[in-house]
């Protein structure tokens, strides 16, 4: 049987995980203003991927699709260019879905509940992104844009649905070992 205080013990975070995690997600935070401070020339991709492959034999790995994004053209038909765009915008997701895991780590060290960590670490995560496109803005050579959020946003969803899942197969799996 447990005290009341024992339960109190139990909820209250403990201080070094929390301490741990909070620097964690301020670091990675920091990282991501880091990057967005930068300007594009010092993050153009596009010389070290022909210093990788010949243009020849990227453009045979690279289909034929023409597509916009926010205005801006992406075309196969400059492969550097076209992957390049890829490379970034699966920064854009795994940068947030890391930033998201963290937020969700930290703020399970004071919520008990379940799954408000991850509505919060979402919502955090997000409001991070468009912080995070709106600072750009300010950066030369580079823009901000609202399309780049809906992409940090794959990222955000992708492990708040993963960890919703864990946790539900955690619980069932509680459920029925004391049933």
């Amino acid at each position: 049987m447990l005290s009341t205080h024992s339960s109190y013990h139990d909820r209250r975070p403990r201080i070094v995980p929390l301490i741990i995690w909070l620097l964690l997600t301020l670091g990675w935070m920091a990282f991501i203003f880091a990057m967005s401070n930068q300007p594009y020339q010092e993050q153009d991709m596009k010389p070290l991927l022909a210093s990788w492959i010949a243009e020849p034999s990227l453009a045979a790995l690279t289909p034929s699709l023409e597509f916009t994004y926010d205005g801006y053209t992406v075309s196969g038909q400059q492969p550097y260019d076209f992957w390049e765009f890829f490379i970034r915008k699966g920064g854009h997701v795994s940068e947030f879905a890391v930033l998201t895991f963290l937020l969700i780590r930290l703020l399970s060290q004071w919520m008990r509940s379940t799954y408000q960590p991850l509505v919060w670490g979402g919502i955090i995560a997000y409001i991070y992104a468009c912080s995070d496109e709106w600072h750009q803005t300010f950066i030369t050579g580079r823009t901000g844009h609202f399309a780049d959020t809906l992409i940090d946003a794959i990222g955000i969803v992708l492990v708040v649905l993963i960890y919703a899942l864990i946790r539900k197969r955690s619980s069932q799996k509680q459920g029925l070992r004391f049933a």
